[in-house]
């Protein structure tokens, strides 16, 4: 293997990148989701797991300000995906359920993706499923780490200016 320091690291990310493309437009992964934003699909599959959320909790999970929470929310509702209830108890609660036909879109492309994985594990022995989980749970800690080094950044730079007015 070559030296780390002079890898070539832009090859590489294009190889992964050229592979996924591969997979994603010859159909081997249900390009279902391809017609949703991130934020659209991270909000259907947090509210197809949940089953009743309230609109901050989309926002807190799809990391971004209510407003543009409330905007994705109205896009899935339009789409006929998700639905928004008040709450029979607070009527200032609004929550946010999955419409039978927006469980049914999502179930569909849940099983599809699952049938891969399925299908990858499958064909691994034990000891190499020990190993794909130990390298993905690794890189999923570098990565969350440098969101929140740089979340961290960010919040000092934004230091309150002071403007003088003539």
């Amino acid at each position: 293997m070559e030296n780390k320091e002079t890898f070539d690291y832009e090859a590489i990310m294009f190889k992964y990148i050229d592979a996924f493309k591969d997979i994603i437009f010859n159909n081997k992964l249900s390009s279902g989701f391809l017609e949703y934003s991130k934020n659209e699909i991270m909000a259907i599959l947090f509210i197809y797991r949940k089953d009743n959320v309230k609109m901050s909790e989309v926002a807190e999970y799809i990391k971004s300000p209510l407003n543009t929470a409330t905007g994705v929310i109205t896009r899935l509702e339009k789409k006929k995906i998700v639905e928004r209830r008040r709450d029979t108890e607070d009527k200032r609660v609004v929550n946010i359920f999955m419409t039978e036909n927006g469980k049914k879109q999502v179930k569909e492309q849940v099983d599809s993706m699952c049938e891969y994985i399925k299908r990858i594990y499958l064909s691994l022995d034990n000891d190499e499923i020990n190993v794909l989980v130990k390298v993905m749970t690794k890189i999923f800690t570098i990565l969350n780490e440098e969101d929140k080094e740089q979340h961290i950044s960010e919040k000092r730079e934004k230091k309150i200016r002071r403007i003088t007015i003539e």
